[in-house]
């Protein structure tokens, strides 16, 4: 029988747990599987949980599981997801719901030990035979164990040669034959099968968990032999196997009546078990699922739940726990050769490969310095001798190591002492310092705490010392650093800035105006010889010093994540550099991140040290070990953003839209009136999804900025305008230090019909017909309209001409030459050149409004009085005549169309009185109604009967003065109106529309 070897791995392994107290239904998990889409499933006693980036999500029997314990879970050929219950059969899952196969859909039994999926099929191990489903067709085929064979309890499968495998508890090992679904025993010498690995031509086979007969190793060609296994090793029972793209092999067990379970790494010969290697506190394991992308081994237990373990061997733990101590608070960390030097609150430590090899405590430093204050005289010469001689053992704590010419140097509260390569104390210094260094083999330097910077020549022996005066602004006073770059000296003080020292003088970059940063906090050297100095706000000065101080970059503080730099390391181009948040990794302005997530479970940073590619960072409780190669140069895929959900107006949308939770398109089509979205994507794939900031923007559109870098992963676009536009989303990734473009989602707004390009296009032509006819029409309503108005113009004028010609008839004419001759008759000269004089004013006045559209009033009455005065002296008994005009009214403005009411007038004086008139008179009345200008022709004749009224509106005189009224005014309406009483009188009345 071989040997059982147990290994206790030196570091401890970034790992994460999930139980109860994150989300866990249950802390025992029985079965786990990370599926093709990068969800992880894990199977407990209550209930299956599905994690994908970070959050978990839980399923129950009210969910539509079949029972809310999973022992088994599988992804089938179409990337459906299998659940295996105890006792309560199968669970399908196609991303929208759960359907159930159990004993009433013809399952052989309920409670399922394995599942095993082989091309189309899926082949089910219960506790009493077998059933084989057609993944497509969901059809059952079940094969139950022979009589013999009791209850056939199914615990494993495997294929070799497209042959299925099957092993039992207490039956032994069988084949399937798929052609007639039957059973042919394999005599192999097993009786319990508990669990089955294939890994290439070889099977492991739990047989049990007596002392070293647990596992049987086989090869499947002695397997199909009939032959049986000649190795054994192992003392625990094994019930899950995986074995990693380098052929490691690990298992999981559980000792069922003994602790003796735990995670194994299953070597020839030996197990070895990692437990404490991966940080997990427990002997009850269950199952296990390897992820060859990541490398990350998923292990489940029974009582704490899931651990996550990263296994790329970037980053390695050494705790407390590993020197065998309650807490191993490290102070500095260095290297001397191979050997690693650890000066912790407690001692020093000398390790080789992680082994401790020597030890020096606190009282060993403490001795040692009583000795030599006593024994060597030179160290009297030091002012601090008394000082020392009287200190007392817990006032000594120890503040910083360096390596200084293969020699380690240890300052102290009581002085610096000087250790060899095989850990022995072999110099002691009574110096008080913060800050040392020597700058050659017989020159230190070192900072008094609070006060000077003071130079020690010859230290071991004549022990001359140089004071910088503190009142002197050009030297340095609480230096925290000193570096020697380009054959030059830096001292860098915490609250005066940067000095340099050359001939033993100091100078101030900040009194000398060179650089005026004054607080600085951390300061290395590059590989390009430049100084990397931070200050107290975090921001961090890459400066060349040569025949010129440059200052060649400066890295902002918003730039790194974290405030407070707790130290600053150098690797070929990158900056290291401890915060509160973690390591920043910064180049060219690109920064990743090493936090909790990858394993970095402190930073609480105390020290670091950077020996060729590996970084040692110590803690308040051990240390790291940081291969920077591994993790600078890891390739991680870029991450593939899927959008899981979509909200329209604060509505979801159908679930239709989505395939196993994400949405299925790339474009979304919205109507106009629904243009609000909100948008939440997941990154699928990715390893660190804590370690990414997005941002987007919306392509289309003239606002289409890049919003600020955020981890939230949702998307609000509010009344968004109609387009076509494109959501852009950029993803910077921490871990990697890549920045990726996405194009998530394309987005159409869809305009209102009325704003559709063939609504525009008919509209267009609809409007252009309507405009054309509406034009035509508008021009032929314009050109009748030139055609009346002409026409009216053209009868206007005539019945102009007509009103003067029967004002100018010569009727009237005669009458008047008659009138004069009468006058010369009878001698009436003076009656004959008044009547003369008016007679051919009025005709004057005549021609003069002939050419008038309209004339004023006060024109019009002239005209109206010249015409009556001319008829009385006519007549022998002349008529009384009054004319009363409105006070209201402004005659010089007001305008009337002249010649109109001369003809009202003249018809009074020959048809209104005659030799039996009493009195005759003639009254014309002027008056303002509105806009309109009435004027009233009032006699106290005879009258006119009806007969004649009717004569007198169709005489010519007044059908032209009606013609004329209506013409000249249009849209007045009836503008002439006659009224006459027999025996008492006639009125007629005028209606002007007033022009001013």
């Amino acid at each position: 029988m071989l040997f059982i070897v147990e290994f206790i791995f030196s570091q401890q392994y970034p790992s994460k747990n999930y139980s109860t107290l994150v989300g866990l239904p249950n802390n025992s998990v029985y079965s786990i599987l990370k599926d093709s889409r990068g969800i992880l499933w894990i199977g407990t006693a209550n209930g299956v949980s599905s994690i994908e980036n970070g959050i978990i999500q839980n399923y129950f029997e009210r969910d539509g599981m079949a029972f809310n314990n999973c022992w088994d879970i599988i992804e089938d050929n179409n990337k459906n997801i299998w659940f295996g219950s105890h006792g309560g059969g199968i669970t399908f899952y196609n991303g929208e719901k759960f359907i159930v196969i159990n004993e009433n859909n013809g399952l052989v039994n309920n409670s399922i030990r394995r599942l095993f999926v082989y091309k189309n099929s899926i082949y089910v191990g219960t506790e009493n035979g077998i059933s084989i489903i057609d993944v497509n067709t969901k059809k059952i085929v079940n094969i139950k164990g022979t009589q013999s064979h009791g209850g056939f309890q199914v615990m494993d499968f495997f294929e070799s040669k497209s042959k299925i495998y099957l092993g039992t508890n207490q039956d032994g090992f069988w084949a399937i034959n798929n052609n007639n679904r039957k059973l042919t025993f394999i005599k192999t010498g097993v009786q319990n099968v508990f669990s089955i690995h294939k890994n290439r031509s070889d099977l492991l086979i739990c047989v049990g968990g007596d002392e070293g007969v647990c596992l049987k190793k086989i090869s499947i060609d002695d397997f199909e032999s009939n032959k049986q296994s000649k190795k054994s090793i192992g003392n625990t029972v094994f019930w899950d196997f995986v074995t990693n793209k380098k052929q490691e092999t690990y298992g999981v067990g559980n000792g069922i009546n003994f602790p003796t379970g735990g995670i194994f790494k299953i070597t020839d010969g030996k197990t070895i078990n990692l437990s404490k290697a991966f940080g997990i506190d427990s002997v009850e394991f269950w199952s296990v699922f390897y992820d060859d992308k990541n490398e990350t081994l998923y292990v489940g237990t029974l009582d704490k739940g899931l651990f996550v373990v990263d296994l790329k061997k970037q980053l390695n733990y050494y705790p407390s726990s590993f020197f065998d101590k309650p807490k191993l608070e490290i102070i500095s960390i260095n290297k001397i050769n191979q050997s690693k030097v650890i000066l912790h609150k407690d001692g020093f430590l000398l390790l080789d490969k992680s082994k401790i090899i020597k030890e020096i405590f606190l009282r060993d430093f403490f001795n040692f310095s009583q000795r030599r204050l006593l024994s060597n005289p030179t160290i009297r010469k030091y002012a601090y001798y008394l000082v020392f001689h009287l200190k007392k053992i817990n006032e000594f704590e120890f503040r910083i190591l360096k390596i200084i010419n293969d020699e380690i140097f240890v300052n102290t509260t009581i002085g610096i002492f000087v250790i060899d390569k095989k850990g022995n104390i072999i110099e002691y210094h009574p110096t008080f310092s913060g800050e040392f260094t020597f700058l050659n083999k017989n020159e230190l330097f070192f900072q008094k705490p609070y006060s000077s910077v003071k130079r020690i020549q010859d230290p071991s022996k004549s022990y001359l010392i140089t004071d910088f005066d503190i009142n002197n602004k050009n030297n340095p006073r609480d230096v925290f650093s000193i570096l020697s770059v380009n054959n030059k000296h830096y001292f860098i003080s915490s609250s005066r800035g940067l000095f340099l020292y050359q001939n033993l003088k100091f100078k101030s970059y900040k009194e000398n105006n060179i650089w005026l940063e004054r607080t600085l906090s951390q300061a290395t050297v590059n590989n390009k010889n430049q100084l990397v100095i931070a200050n107290t706000y975090g921001d961090i000065f890459i400066i060349e010093d040569k025949s010129k101080f440059k200052i060649i970059q400066k890295i902002d503080r918003k730039e790194l994540l974290g405030t407070s730099i707790s130290f600053l390391k150098c690797y070929k181009d990158y900056i290291l550099i401890g915060t509160e948040k973690g390591l920043n990794i910064y180049k060219n302005g690109i920064v990743r991140l090493l936090d909790e997530e990858q394993g970095l479970n402190n930073t609480i940073f105390t020290s670091a040290f950077l020996d060729g590619k590996t970084l040692f960072i110590g803690t308040h409780n051990g240390y790291f070990e940081l291969d920077l190669e591994k993790y600078l140069y890891d390739k991680t895929n870029l991450p593939d953003i899927k959008i899981s959900k979509i909200e329209v107006d604060y509505k979801n949308i159908n679930k239709s839209e989505y395939n196993w939770g994400d949405y299925k398109n790339s474009t979304i089509t919205l109507p106009y009136d629904k243009n609000t979205l909100l948008i939440t994507y997941q990154p699928k794939k990715t390893e660190y999804p804590e370690k990414l900031f997005y941002r987007y923007r919306l392509s289309g559109i003239k606002t289409g900025k890049w919003s600020d870098w955020s981890k939230t992963t949702n998307i609000n676009l509010t009344y968004l305008p109609i387009g076509k536009f494109l959501v852009q989303l950029e993803v910077k990734n921490l871990y990697s230090g890549t920045v990726s473009l996405h194009n998530i989602l394309n987005i159409i707004v869809i305009p209102p019909f009325w704003k559709t390009w063939w609504f525009i296009i008919v509209s267009i032509i609809f409007f252009s017909i309507v405009g054309f006819v509406v034009y035509k029409k508008r021009i032929h309503l314009v050109e009748k309209r030139e055609r009346a108005k002409a026409t009216i113009q053209k009868r206007l004028a005539e019945t102009k001409i007509e009103a003067l010609q029967s004002q100018m008839n010569p009727h009237f004419i005669f009458n008047a030459m008659n009138s004069i001759q009468n006058y010369i008759i009878d001698n009436n000269v003076d009656d004959a050149l008044m009547y003369m004089s008016e007679f051919s004013k009025l005709i004057r006045q005549t021609l003069d409004n002939s050419s008038k559209t309209r004339i004023s009033l006060l024109d019009e009455i002239q005209y109206i009085k010249t015409y009556v005065y001319l008829e009385n002296m006519r007549f022998k008994s002349p008529i009384a005549f009054e004319l009363i005009v409105a006070e209201e009214l402004d005659l010089y403005e007001i305008g009337i169309p002249p010649m109109l009411i001369q003809p009202f007038v003249e018809n009074a004086f020959i048809h209104a009185f005659d030799s039996k008139s009493i009195e005759p008179k003639l009254e014309i009345i002027f008056k303002q109604n509105g806009n309109i200008l009435v004027c009233e022709v009032k006699d106290n004749g005879k009258g006119i009967s009806k007969e004649n009224l009717n004569s007198l509106h169709k005489s010519k005189g007044i059908k032209l003065a009606k013609e004329r009224m209506k013409l000249s005014q249009q849209g007045v309406g009836e503008s002439v109106y006659i009224n006459s009483i027999p025996n008492k009188g006639t009125s007629v009345i005028l209606k002007f529309i007033g022009s001013e």
